[in-house]
């Protein structure tokens, strides 16, 4: 079930972002970060890639739960993913690692494979099962395979020269992963934002055709978007989020800001969680860009967490 992954997806996004923003009253100061190198080296052709800010989600939840939310978001014993003994070796990757980054190739199977991207510092990242061990080729590229993965799973590690960067790979995606690797594509790669706790950039392709069936009119006000990029992140105590769909004409963007705002102002008449996100929401366009942005605190704020941390999601 594609809505169950994406839901959990999306509750893993919020989980990360709310628990960023509660903890931020005791930090209403953060510290300046080091600009991100760009071109991270997903390979292309994914529909959904998701960024998160491994040092924001330590700072503000803690070792222990930032650990145990990643590895509960990225690792599922019933996924079909690698198998167990390799969950200690990406506890240990994560341990090292300051940036992730998860790619999707597709979002229309029940269970989509994913690639993930870790930046950190690997040199003593080294597999305690036995006969495991890391292969290096002529490039320097170091490979570590994963037996016995499942269709879907993991099933090979790679570690580029300087040790400063882990992909995670199923099989269905060695060559396209390898080629990003060693810059040998020049197809158009979708990066989602280097900026926030938690960011996303998605083809929405896969969803418009998903549910045409199901909502002809909402769909094909949609029908002009070509991609769509989001960020959150926490701020002196408040939850900030913004939206950005980028659509083929200034004409597509304001139909769609109607529907969007019709749809707002029915929600926001609800007491749930829901209703105190959309009271929340401005919506604005600006010639082929449709925006939307939330800032969250107080009783909002308090709304949403209860219902992210599954505390009830009404008022």
């Amino acid at each position: 079930m594609i809505e169950k992954r994406i839901a959990r997806l999306a509750r893993w996004c919020w989980r990360l972002a709310v628990g960023l923003a509660l903890g931020c009253a005791s930090h209403p100061e953060p510290s300046a970060r080091a600009p991100e190198p760009t071109g991270t080296p997903l390979p292309p052709g994914l529909a959904l890639t998701v960024r998160v800010d491994l040092g924001s989600v330590r700072t503000e939840l803690g070792q222990d739960l930032a650990r145990q939310v990643l590895l509960d978001a990225l690792w599922r014993e019933d996924s079909g993913g690698a198998p167990s003994l390799a969950r200690p070796l990406l506890a240990r990757a994560l341990a090292q690692s300051d940036v992730l980054w998860l790619g999707f190739p597709t979002i229309a199977q029940p269970e989509p494979a994913s690639v993930l991207l870790l930046r950190g510092h690997f040199t003593s990242l080294e597999p305690t099962e036995p006969g495991a061990r890391w292969s290096q080729d002529a490039s320097g590229t170091a490979t570590l395979e994963l037996a016995g993965a499942e269709e879907g799973g993991y099933a090979r590690i790679y570690r580029v020269p300087g040790d400063e960067l882990l992909a995670w790979s199923p099989s269905s995606a060695q060559p396209a992963v390898e080629r990003a690797l060693r810059q040998r594509t020049r197809q158009r790669v979708m990066q989602p934002p280097e900026r926030g706790a938690v960011s996303i950039a998605a083809s929405p392709e896969p969803l418009l055709e998903r549910y045409a069936a199901r909502y002809p009119e909402l769909t094909e006000r949609f029908r002009g978007l070509r991609q769509l990029e989001a960020f959150a992140e926490p701020s002196a105590g408040a939850w900030r989020a913004d939206l950005t769909l980028d659509f083929d004409t200034p004409e597509h963007a304001r139909d769609a800001s109607l529907v969007a705002e019709r749809l707002r102002e029915a929600i926001a008449k609800r007491s749930c969680a829901v209703g105190a996100l959309a009271r929340a929401l401005t919506i604005s366009t600006f010639e082929r860009n449709l925006r939307v942005q939330a800032a969250l605190l107080g009783p909002e704020l308090d709304a949403v967490r209860n219902c992210v941390l599954g505390n009830g999601c009404c008022a």
